[in-house]
């Protein structure tokens, strides 16, 4: 099975994923549409921690807590593509999904894909039409420093099964060129920022 794999050490914090996912979830799948719209659906979140950046989503988790969870059935597996994908027109919005997700993927709100102007649950879902058709997930092909990785899973299993704990994620030694340049400015602009609280 195909996965979404993070390095954080090559995220930039650029946020080119979030509008890649957003733009794939809005009906019209236009940057322009969806600027302002209140409904729309970002599946993916960059988050900061210290001066670090990672982005986080779904892991598509097998078993997934979250579609065990789900009283609804709103929740499934899709079977060729091994995606844990979210029906909004069965969602309840009990958050029991939420609840036992231990990746803070799940969020509620109103969305596009949301009948009856309700809010309901809505998460990665892989992209799975996109993977129907032989392509990347769109935050994967969005990202340009190569942080997101979409592999078999068990490829890179034992890539770091056979590697020290120091290869992250993608059993890749070393940074692309200019990157620890980069880190090192940010680590100083995070210390200033830092130094300058009250």
């Amino acid at each position: 099975m195909k996965k979404i794999f993070v390095d954080y050490k090559k995220c930039v914090a650029c946020k080119g994923c979030e509008i890649a996912c957003a733009i794939q979830q809005h009906p019209s799948h236009s940057l322009y549409a969806l600027v302002g719209d209140k409904k729309t659906q970002v599946n993916v979140r960059v988050l900061g921690v210290e001066h670090e950046a990672f982005p986080v989503s779904c892991r598509h988790c097998d078993p997934a807590m979250c579609l065990d969870a789900c009283p609804s059935g709103a929740i499934t597996r899709d079977p060729q593509t091994a995606a844990v994908v979210l029906n909004p027109d069965l969602c309840k919005a009990c958050a029991m999904c939420a609840m036992v997700c231990p990746f803070d993927a799940v969020s509620f709100k109103q969305t596009h894909r949301a009948r009856y102007d309700r809010t309901v649950a809505y998460k990665c879902d892989l992209c799975h039409e996109r993977l129907q058709e032989g392509l990347n997930p769109a935050c994967v092909d969005a990202c340009h420093s190569n942080a997101l990785v979409f592999k078999e899973s068990d490829e890179l299993s034992n890539q770091r099964a056979v590697q020290n704990l120091k290869v992250y994620l993608l059993g890749e030694e070393g940074e692309p060129p200019l990157f620890s340049l980069y880190r090192e400015l940010r680590r100083k602009e995070f210390a200033r920022r830092r130094s300058d609280k009250p």
